[in-house]
């Protein structure tokens, strides 16, 4: 048993290559960002936050345009809120360059109190 708890002590403290997104590591709030930051997606992918049980938000911005509210897709029950480009919405795909989203985030027994998270990532053409 000695053995077992030093071996899991061990890959505790050893490197690895995949440092993880401190920001979101050390966030209580954001669980996952979509895509994930310094990701390369293509033109039609999903962008947005997963947040944890609580939380509730809504995007800001990708690549610098306003994401109207009703064109997100928000989640309560899965405590998301995305947006995928398409025909008609405010983007049709997501520009072939790198790429900056803001997502605001708040609780939601006190929604007064907002946050925001930014990250990038890349899109292929």
């Amino acid at each position: 048993m000695g053995l077992g708890i030093g071996i899991l002590l061990l890959a505790a403290i050893l490197p690895s290559d995949d440092a993880g997104d401190v920001a979101i590591d050390t966030n209580p709030a954001v669980s996952e960002l979509l895509p994930p930051r310094n990701d390369t997606v293509l033109p039609q992918a999903n962008v947005g936050a997963i947040l944890a049980a609580g939380w509730s938000g809504e995007i800001l911005q990708i690549g610098g345009t306003q994401i109207p509210l009703d064109q997100q897709r928000v989640e309560p029950a899965l405590n998301s809120v995305i947006f995928r480009p398409g025909a008609g919405l405010a983007l049709e795909r997501l520009p072939a360059q790198q790429v900056c989203a803001t997502v605001r985030y708040w609780a939601v027994r006190n929604p007064d109190r907002v946050s925001t998270i930014d990250w990038c990532f890349r899109v292929d053409s």
